[in-house]
């Protein structure tokens, strides 16, 4: 992902208004008034604002601004709530049961949408970039008949060329690769590896076969290549799905644990809700 000057601006004033709450919460302690109430009904307000993303995705028919304006807000929000669980901690590591566990979760929630954020950016860009488009639910579909097309083409070189070259090495080399997703952590960080080593192999065995044997084996070499493609976009879109399975049921876990919290706080101090 880019940091472009619009979305260093745009952290830059989300962190500006966190430090006006700061300020504001220094100004309300030094007149002997709990600067915590402030911090922990914006975070939680906070909070079920960044809930509505999910909300909006969910409702599209809804008239409620473009998915893409939420995102905006959803981010440059996140970096302020970010902030403000500082202020609210008086940038202190927490203690007890419940606000260390809201601390972890909290952590967890950020981290996650900022590697989330980071996801959305820059992994539609490098999918555009590498084969054909493909739906995630459709990937299976389309490497059963990757892998039906492979063992075709093995059978059919033995009846072809009478030799057992071709079939062995697709035995040998490439069969149980094909029955599934591989090399996922290689194509999430953009390695070629497996690829330059099959093209190692291809280049080898094509020294000792005949013409008719070249064409099949470079009909073999595309369909890896068509493979390999599969699996990149497999890997990547699996990535932009998966994080949120983190990111949504910790989000919801936190806030219900802050209404919790809040409840607690005000029924310990006797301050009104």
């Amino acid at each position: 992902m880019i940091i472009t000057k619009a979305h260093f601006v745009r952290i830059l004033i989300a962190l500006f208004l966190a430090g006006v709450v700061f300020v504001l919460s220094e100004t309300l302690d030094s007149a002997l008034w709990e600067p915590a109430y402030l911090t922990g009904w914006l975070l939680f307000g906070g909070m079920i604002v960044l809930t509505f993303l999910n909300v909006r995705k969910k409702l599209p028919f809804l008239p409620l601004f473009n998915v893409r304006s939420w995102v905006r807000v959803h981010i440059y929000l996140g970096w302020f709530i970010l902030a403000l669980f500082a202020i609210h901690l008086d940038f202190r590591v927490p203690n007890g049961g419940v606000e260390t566990t809201m601390a972890v979760l909290f952590v967890v929630v950020g981290v996650s949408g900022i590697f989330g954020a980071w996801l959305s950016k820059s992994f539609p860009r490098r999918l555009t970039r590498r084969g054909e488009e493909v739906i995630f639910e459709r990937i299976p579909v389309f490497a059963a008949q990757l892998r039906e097309a492979a063992d075709d083409l093995a059978s059919y070189s033995v009846e072809q060329t009478e030799s057992t070259s071709i079939a062995d090495f697709y035995a040998n080399n490439l069969k149980s690769w094909f029955t599934r997703p591989a090399d996922y952590l290689q194509h999430i960080v953009e390695l070629n590896t497996r690829q330059y080593k099959f093209d190692q192999e291809f280049d080898t065995l094509r020294r000792y076969l005949n013409p008719k044997e070249q064409e099949i084996v470079d009909e073999l070499h595309a369909l890896v290549r068509k493979k390999s493609d599969l699996d990149y976009h497999y890997a990547l879109q699996r990535t932009l799905k998966g994080w949120l399975f983190i990111h949504i049921p910790a989000t919801y876990a936190l806030l219900t644990l802050a209404a919790v919290h809040i409840v607690l706080v005000h029924a310990f101090t006797g301050a009104q809700l």
